[in-house]
């Protein structure tokens, strides 16, 4: 999963029309691009499946993505192109005319439900114990690095003009007020009908029941060949599925790690004294 981290964006030119959505490991990537490619299309935008039209260079195997050289793809009435990105700040080309979201989660949120999409996209039965895979998660060898070092990254960047920071819980609680605020940092101007259109057709509902646009083709013999991608999206979803102790050591953990990064991000009570 980590093969490509360093060098995703090798040959990339890098223009203002470009939406790079990096969402930390399962902290609603697919519904932060979806949200950018409807506002790119007006509330208008169509796919058979989204790996067609929105490049994604750091996957463990970009080919069966559409190439992040390729411009080819359905053209958006506003001229945006989205791209996918796990990648931290410091691994991604910010220092250029390109435009930037960024989005994290809760990590205990992040770990529960990269347990459940492992589990059915690749492990089958050879799934760890919950605890095991948070260890995992919260280690150098989590896919795409782990959740404090992409958070403390993107948090020190969030001032810079072509960088927009999001948390999914904001964003989840008030997707009108997410939707606007992107929207007027791309500088997009949506009329009142697709404000509603982006609401809808990126509502959790509407992408639920269209599931098979999301969801990557079966990747081992003990894939399920119905799995979600968009499974629940809910706030909290962490603390019934791992022991109060692992919570705790892998919490401990994340807070080391912003700490050693100089950080003051300051959501999800990981630093002390901040809320």
């Amino acid at each position: 999963m980590n093969a490509n981290r360093e060098t995703a964006y090798n040959g990339y030119d890098p223009k203002p029309t470009d939406i790079i959505c990096s969402a930390y490991f399962k902290a609603g990537t697919n519904w932060i691009m979806h949200v950018c490619y409807q506002i790119a299309h007006l509330g208008q935008g169509e796919f058979a499946h989204v790996q067609d039209e929105i490049a994604w260079p750091d996957a463990a195997q970009p080919k069966y993505w559409r190439a992040l050289s390729d411009d080819n793809a359905s053209a958006s009435p506003t001229g945006y192109r989205v791209v996918k990105s796990h990648l931290s700040a410091d691994r991604t080309p910010i220092y250029s005319p390109a435009k930037f979201i960024a989005m994290t989660r809760d990590p205990v949120d992040c770990a529960a439900s990269g347990y459940h999409f492992f589990a059915k996209l690749y492990f089958g039965p050879m799934t760890p114990p919950p605890d095991v895979w948070l260890r995992f998660f919260g280690s150098e060898h989590a896919f795409w690095g782990p959740w404090c070092d992409f958070t403390a990254s993107w948090w020190a960047e969030r001032h810079r003009k072509n960088v927009l920071f999001l948390r999914f819980e904001d964003m989840k609680s008030a997707p009108e007020n997410t939707v606007a605020q992107i929207a007027g940092f791309l500088g997009v101007d949506l009329s009142t009908g697709q404000i509603e259109r982006v609401l809808e057709r990126t509502s959790f509902k509407a992408m639920k029941a269209q599931n098979e646009k999301f969801y990557p083709v079966r990747q081992t013999i003990w894939s399920a060949p119905k799995g979600e991608i968009i499974r629940k999206g809910a706030v909290g979803d962490g603390d019934a599925l791992f022991s109060d102790a692992a919570i705790r050591n892998y919490r401990a953990s994340m807070s080391e790690g912003l700490n050693r990064a100089g950080s003051d991000f300051p959501f999800y009570d990981l630093l002390e004294g901040t809320s």
